[in-house]
């Protein structure tokens, strides 16, 4: 039923996909794979750029079932010198088609699908991005997301953007800020263009830096990053801090 599930919604997912833009994510993350029954959460996220533009997102998330969950965000941009507005409602379907094996062997992998409604006056968004984590060699994880996203609608933007975020991180050996459960790594975030239409290198958008993440007993976490431009076609550099509480 799982699988039956997941093949449909890629499916219509794929069938949506007429048109897209690109826009370095301010409040992006690498995102997991693993979904839990029960398991709720809500995050707010703020990211800025050098401009001096900011973002930021609120997000409630709710697992229905052991491969299934559901999130909705709600966006807001300010741009530098401007007002905070609203930008936009995404609601995302999550689906986990693998899990890690209690041993450690094989990985967890994922499929997402998100819509989002934009302000009046934007083109709407649509998005699928398939997710895969691993933990391996005693506190290591790393995370790859390859991402497909095009605007729907009056006014869009033709083409399918084309984006991928890795990400490598540790367990520290740190008891800081009440809480010994600290990760430390790397994240890059690259976008390559319209799939039909890829830019040479320089003209891409690609961003690396470092990633700090911790969870506390009471089921607050943190993660915050920076990023800087490594080509033309990117910012020249971000930083960003979500912080969220399992419920």
């Amino acid at each position: 039923m799982r699988h039956f599930v997941i093949a449909i919604a890629t499916v219509l997912a794929w069938n949506a996909l007429p048109g897209a833009a690109l826009a370095q994510s301010l409040t992006g993350n690498v995102g997991s794979a693993g979904i839990s029954p029960g398991d709720r959460s809500a995050e707010v996220r703020a990211g800025m750029d050098n401009e001096g533009n900011l973002a930021s997102r609120i997000h409630y998330d709710q697992a229905l079932t052991g491969w299934y969950q559901v999130r909705a965000i709600a966006a807001f941009e300010r741009p530098d010198g401007g007002d905070t507005e609203f930008s936009g409602l995404t609601l995302e379907n999550w689906f986990q088609w693998s899990e890690e094996n209690k041993d450690g062997s094989g990985f967890n992998g994922g499929l997402r699908f998100a819509y989002t409604l934009s302000d009046e006056g934007e083109a709407d968004e649509a998005a699928v991005r398939m997710t895969l984590t691993d933990k391996f060699a005693q506190g290591w994880e790393w995370r790859a997301n390859l991402i497909f996203e095009t605007e729907t609608g009056g006014g869009r933007e033709e083409g399918v953007g084309l984006e991928t975020r890795l990400q490598l991180s540790r367990a520290v050996d740190l008891t800081w800020l009440g809480t010994p459960d600290w990760r430390f790594g790397g994240e890059m975030f690259s976008e390559y263009g319209i799939t039909d239409n890829i830019r040479g290198f320089k003209d891409q958008a690609h961003q690396a830096g470092p990633v700090f993440k911790a969870e506390w007993g009471n089921g607050i976490y943190l993660q915050t990053a920076l990023r800087a431009g490594l080509t033309d076609g990117a910012d020249d550099w971000m930083a960003k801090i979500f912080i969220g509480r399992t419920l």
